[in-house]
């Protein structure tokens, strides 16, 4: 047991074996065997010399414990757990699926920067990029080297605020808060972790509310947020999650189908797969949609049907309701805005499919304001490339699932 209380130590101060030795003085080999477990009766001074690197503060305790009392592990172990709290790496709340992340190693690996670096980040991005998947990834690597690893919370069953009003909205998220952290977090302190506050986008001043209520009660947390469209925090970083590429997502296409329906051949078919990636814009929550419906529809159906989009979805029940389908999942993003806005986007989806500048449509000033606030929500795919040839300015273009599924009636476009 005390092997392992070591190696908590040494993993929240966020050191390997070979600083850890250079530091204390303690060879390598001892430091490794320690964390093994194979020095079972430490001796006081080696214990001493690495807590004066680890913990100052457990040494000057450990000082004052009777002598018989350390020197066997369990004697130990017990003085020490008085102290260290929960393992690093612990997780409350709910866990990412179970199956494997496709092509965002980088991203991960990124955003774990950005959070190490910045006290508040949030992740945005279209609906079914991936944004949930990789932030918790990078929370969970954030953990390790954490006292109180990881809290996830989930808002994406509290009320829009429009509904509930923006008191009971606050007052529902806090005991979402609460029921993940507990009491004894929820009271504050300092302690050590990574809060998620995930599926926000309908909730923009009750997360602002929140968030600033939880750095005052947990000075030393680092707070994750996804959304939709970013709400807004002041200081906070933002990281935009972008779809996947052709290749990766071809490659999550046939993963899938196969979990789904084993049988299914898929050989020979590469140039369809990487068709059907893009009529869904990369979008990972669509590409895996679109694998179990292979089951039953043919791939050649889904690429000649132009609204394939509406087959799209799931009957999870663990899953919010606007994210068991493509429609319902552009349903809630254009609840979030105003008929103006969606009245403008169906305007662009019967536009052109390529080429063009939807800015050159645009004749009223007011209608400039409404597309910056589509793009925000993740409703228009942006091209930030400024090129020469469009003057600098940035390019817009309507997404095509979406366009599929606004060339239906209203109806078509609720969540079933």
């Amino acid at each position: 047991m005390t092997e392992n209380l070591l190696l908590r130590l040494r993993l929240r101060s966020g050191l390997t074996q070979e600083e850890l030795s250079d530091s204390s003085g303690i060879s390598v080999r001892t430091i490794r065997n320690f964390e093994r477990g194979a020095i079972r009766r430490p001796r006081r001074s080696s214990v001493e010399m690495l807590l004066d690197v680890l913990d100052p503060e457990l040494k000057e305790r450990l000082r004052t414990a009777p002598v018989d009392d350390l020197a066997t592990p369990v004697g130990m172990a017990t003085d020490w757990l008085k102290v260290l709290g929960p393992e690093p790496g612990v997780w409350r709340g709910g866990r990412p699926p179970r199956s494997s992340l496709l092509g965002r190693d980088a991203e991960i690996a990124e955003l774990g920067r950005c959070l190490r670096d910045q006290q508040v980040v949030v992740v945005t991005g279209m609906g079914g990029a991936g944004k949930s998947r990789v932030a918790l990834a990078a929370a969970e690597e954030a953990g390790r080297r954490l006292d109180e690893g990881v809290a996830v919370v989930g808002l994406g069953r509290v009320p829009r605020e429009h509904e509930a009003g923006p008191g009971e909205a606050l007052r529902l998220a806090g005991e979402a808060v609460t029921r993940v952290l507990g009491t004894r977090l929820a009271e504050g302190g300092p302690h050590r972790l990574v809060v998620v506050l995930d599926d926000t986008e309908h909730l923009p001043l009750t997360t602002a509310r929140l968030v600033d209520r939880l750095l005052a009660r947990l000075p030393r947390a680092h707070v994750l947020v996804t959304a939709r469209r970013p709400p807004g925090l002041i200081g906070a970083s933002l990281y935009e999650v972008a779809p996947l590429d052709a290749g990766t997502g071809v490659e999550l296409l046939r993963s899938r189908a196969a979990d789904a329906c084993p049988e299914l051949d898929l050989s020979g078919c590469g140039e369809r797969l990487a068709a059907l990636v893009g009529l869904l814009d990369g979008l990972p929550r669509l590409i895996e949609f679109a694998a179990r419906r292979l089951r039953t529809v043919s791939l050649d159906l889904l690429l000649t049907d132009d609204r394939a989009p509406r087959l799209l979805g799931c009957d999870d029940p663990a899953a919010p309701e606007h994210q068991r389908s493509a429609g319902a999942g552009l349903r809630w993003s254009l609840d979030l805005l105003d008929a103006s806005h969606e009245r403008l986007l169906r305007r662009l989806a019967r536009g052109p499919v390529a080429g063009g500048d939807v800015l050159a449509g645009l004749t009223d000033p007011a209608d400039v304001g409404l597309l910056a606030d589509l793009a925000d929500a993740c409703l228009l795919q942006v091209d930030r490339g400024g090129r020469p040839e469009r003057g600098g300015h940035y390019g817009y273009r309507p997404l095509r699932h979406v366009r599929a599924l606004l060339a239906d009636d209203p109806p078509a476009v609720t969540a079933p």
